[in-house]
Parts: structure tokens; sequence; C-alpha cells
């Protein structure tokens, strides 16, 4: 059964597991598109599925004539778990002179950095260079490698197994975010749950539909304003690791100053994260090394898109005014 982060952090604490709880509330908090993912736990190393390539063909026949046989056939993914993690060490002189607090601070800091990196993961990891990425063999691939690359001054290829889900902005790909191009990558999406954007997007399609039924808000578990569209919650690719190289959706894709906008499946039986043993939260203690406290924390995590038709991206999205 899917949890999601904050569902675990509920449970850690009812655990009793409270260093653990308050680590993955931060992972909620400081990563939207996380804090909305489905967590699928998985034993083993690595998580198989299958998912439908065509459902065969049907007509009409003569009496006496045969049907022609025409079966659906399925194909098998599979996607080993990655390791994703890091180590905070606390000098004993600041837990002396500012409290124990002075620690959980900085527990709060390492999980925030290592949250945007797994959601930057999400959405741009890639496993090779191919199209532009930075190549990280330890990682996984994110939505944009599997949905026509494009990194960098690499233009997106919309072919592929993943054609019908990769929409251009407009003809030409100039200006903002076409409104008639957003709800069609909607439609191109199964049980549509979330939009994922840039924040600036998001201030550009706001303003265009200041006065529109279509925009609504609410708040999530943390008091946090939502925007939806069409009844879709708007997940923010916030920009908090920027310094950090980690700005998830900046207009800096297709060889241009043009970005991306997804419209998500998120569900078990779409869009999801895997993992083994949900993220694991270790107090080392003091080193023997050298005078510090040290807390490890590790994710053995991947992305799976269980579903042809659970992401559909619409790129050269352009920051300018949205356009209908």
């Amino acid at each position: 059964m899917a949890v999601s982060l904050y569902q675990s952090a509920l449970i850690a604490q009812n655990n009793g597991e409270f260093k653990k709880a308050g680590i993955l509330q931060t992972f909620a908090q400081a990563s939207p598109l996380l804090a909305a993912m489905p967590l699928v736990s998985v034993a083993g190393n690595s998580y198989a599925w299958t998912r439908e390539a065509n459902l065969g063909s049907v007509g009409f026949r003569a009496i006496n004539a045969a049907l022609a046989e025409g079966a659906g056939s399925v194909e098998t993914r599979s996607v080993a778990l990655k390791i994703i993690g890091g180590d905070l060490d606390v000098d004993n002189f600041l837990i002396q002179a500012h409290g124990p607090a002075t620690r959980s601070a900085h527990e709060t800091m390492k999980a925030t950095l290592l949250a945007q990196t797994v959601a930057y993961q999400v959405i741009k990891g890639s496993t090779t260079a191919a199209g532009g990425a930075t190549a990280d063999a330890n990682g996984f691939d994110g939505l944009q490698a599997r949905f026509g690359g494009g990194f960098s001054t690499t233009a997106v290829v919309d072919g592929g197994e993943n054609a019908d889900q990769i929409i251009q902005n407009s003809t030409g790909g100039s200006g903002g975010l076409s409104i008639s191009k957003l709800d069609e990558i909607i439609q191109s999406v199964d049980n549509p749950s979330h939009i994922l954007m840039a924040k600036k997007v998001k201030v550009w399609l706001t303003n265009y539909l200041r006065n529109s039924s279509s925009i609504s808000t609410s708040r999530d578990e943390f008091g946090r304003i939502i925007t939806s569209y069409a009844g879709l919650p708007i997940l923010e690719a916030d920009v908090l690791g920027t310094s950090s190289g980690l700005q998830q959706l900046g207009f800096n894709e297709n060889n241009d100053s043009s970005t991306s906008v997804y419209c998500l499946s998120l569900s078990d039986m779409g869009l999801h994260m895997v993992q083994n043993g949900g993220v694991q939260v270790r107090d080392l203690g003091e080193q023997d090394s050298k005078p510090v406290h040290r807390t490890r924390v590790e994710w053995y995590c991947n992305v799976v898109d269980a579903h042809p038709r659970c992401v559909a991206r619409l790129y050269d999205v352009q920051d300018a005014a949205a356009q209908a």
C-alpha cells in the first residue's frame, strides 16, 4: 500500500522514532513534489512491473467467417533501487555552547538539502550523458530523461515510446504557457492528479486566470496555500537549492531559455516512488576520529512510471505572460 511522506512521519512519531519523524516532515515541507509522491515499499534491491504495450485489435466478421486474432501485449519494466543520503557532523563545542537544539537545526538543514536533491533527481536525474544531461551512474532517470531529454543546449526529442506524451507549447516554440496546450497535456494523462511547474510559470498562469473559476486555492497539511488549476493541485518545482545547482525547472531547457510543465498521475498505478525500508535515520553518536556527533540519513529508492500515460510533458514554455 502506498503512503506519503507525511503519513510516514506520523507512523514514525507514533512508534517513538521522533528524530526520523522530524526528518520525514522536513522532507515533505522542503519539496511539494516529494510530499505528493506515493511511496510503495518493496523487498529486495529492485522492482519489476508490467504495463500495457498495445490493446490488440477487434473487428467485424461475416457469417461463418472467423474473427481475426489480435491479442494485446504487455511489456516488462524494472528499476534498481538507488542509494541517496548524507552524513551530518555537528561539533561537540556547538552542542555544548548552544544546546542540543543546534544539532536538530543542522539536521533540518541536511534533510532539506537531501529532499531538494531527491526532487531534483526525480525531474532532472539521468544515468547517462545522453541528451546533454549530467550523468550519474549511481542515480536514476528522472522525468526529463524519460520524456524527451532536452537538457541545456540539446533539443527535446518528441519521439520514441513516449512521443504521444511530449507536446510542444506552441507553434514555433515561442511565448509563455499556452492554456490550450496545458489542457492538452491534462487530457493526455489517465487519471491526472497534479501539475508540476516552476514558480515563475505559476505566477504567469495565475495572473492570466486571476478572475477565472479555473483557479482555486486550498491549504495543505502544513497550512501552506495550494493553488489548483482545473481541480488539479499545482506542485511548485521550488528553487531553494538554486545556490547548490539544484534548480529543478529553470528556464534552461531545449537549447533556449525555456522550461517544461508536467501533468502527473500520482498513484501506485501511475507515477510513484519505490523504496526499501523508507528513509533511514541513524544517530551514530560521537565519532572516534574527531569530536563531533554524526547523523546518517539514507534512502533506497527509485521512480516508477507504471502506466504509459501517467505523465505528459509540455516543453518550450518561455518566461513570458501566459496565452490562450
